[in-house]
């Protein structure tokens, strides 16, 4: 890994460790450490920072927005795997499974307010709309997704419109309010939004291929959790197209369905041409991501941002590169 990514990733945590020493709930001050310390990427974090630098401006400011969009990020994690019914994230036992669901909603939401509390101590407008706007678009992602739940006649139109309103908004986010707070440029932190919400995109897509692709088992996550949770992804639905007869056999799948099924109509959508498929619309969106970021001035922003891009890409020719391992 870059040596001053880890230097900064360090320094995060410091941070995150600060701020969950004020959580006043014991509970919830034990989970959220317990959450932390298995691991992550850091990456919301890491956006805001690198946003921040656009306009060449990182206080101790930015690095407390920064942890404490990275508990919020905690937060939403907690709730997904009660949603999901998930046991394992990163290879640890979820919330859910440690707590109940009841106990682990409770610990999820006031994890969720005091990062928000902490945020909108930052005392700016512009920021506060922001953050309530992102949670208004992820809350009623959300909720369609629990709405549509084993409904698998949407589209990839759908898809990537689901995906928006949840990962891609809460990697926009971080972007926009590093904008924000180092005074950059409207047009610059516009830029900056941009380039969040792409790579955003890239990384759920990502996730998607790692959910079915066995040789890809690198998250810590039960296999298909999406199927099984009746969520369908991208690699279901570029196969659905092209498929009639997988169309008709998905369509039929309910919560009851054997594990059996599940499996194979995983290992269906896991073949090499529709994977391939899958990481080419990946790759179109940090193409867009590396063009926007070649119109910000930050040569710093510019080098930060496109390290991490490089690390998503699918090399069609060579070992394929998954989510970077930091």
């Amino acid at each position: 890994m870059n040596e001053k990514i880890i230097i900064e990733i360090e320094t995060i945590n410091r941070h995150i460790l600060d701020l969950i020493g004020k959580i006043e709930d014991p509970i919830v001050q034990s989970e959220t450490k317990r959450l932390v310390s298995t691991g992550g990427k850091r990456l919301r974090p890491l956006f805001l920072l690198w946003s921040a630098r656009a306009s060449g401006r990182v206080t101790d400011e930015i690095y407390h927005a920064a942890a404490a969009l990275e508990l919020l990020h905690t937060s939403s994690l907690i709730h997904d795997d009660i949603i999901d019914q998930s046991d394992l994230r990163r290879g640890a036992e979820t919330t859910s499974k440690l707590y109940g669901k009841e106990r682990a909603t409770s610990i999820g939401t006031v994890l969720s307010l005091f990062a928000i509390e902490q945020i909108a101590d930052l005392e700016n407008d512009d920021i506060s709309k922001t953050l309530a706007e992102t949670l208004e678009f992820l809350c009623l992602g959300e909720i369609k997704q629990l709405r549509e739940r084993f409904d698998f006649n949407c589209s990839c139109k759908d898809y990537i419109e689901k995906i928006s309103h949840k990962t891609a908004s809460l990697f926009a986010l971080p972007c926009k309010i590093g904008g924000i707070l180092s005074e950059a440029e409207e047009t610059d932190t516009e830029k900056l939004t941009q380039i969040g919400f792409n790579i955003g995109c890239s990384f759920q897509i990502l996730d998607d291929i790692i959910d079915i692709d066995s040789s890809q088992k690198v998250s810590g996550k039960d296999q298909y959790q999406d199927l099984k949770s009746g969520v369908i992804t991208l690699p279901y639905l570029l196969l659905m197209e092209s498929d009639e007869a997988f169309r008709e056999r998905i369509n039929r799948l309910t919560p009851e369905s054997a594990p059996e099924e599940f499996h194979s109509i995983t290992m269906a959508a896991s073949s090499e041409s529709i994977l391939e498929d899958t990481f080419s619309i990946s790759n179109h969106f940090l193409d867009e991501a590396l063009y926007i970021l070649s119109t910000i001035n930050s040569i710093a922003t510019r080098e930060e941002f496109t390290y991490l891009i490089n690390k998503f890409y699918k090399n069609i020719q060579g070992d394929r590169v998954i989510t970077p391992k930091f």
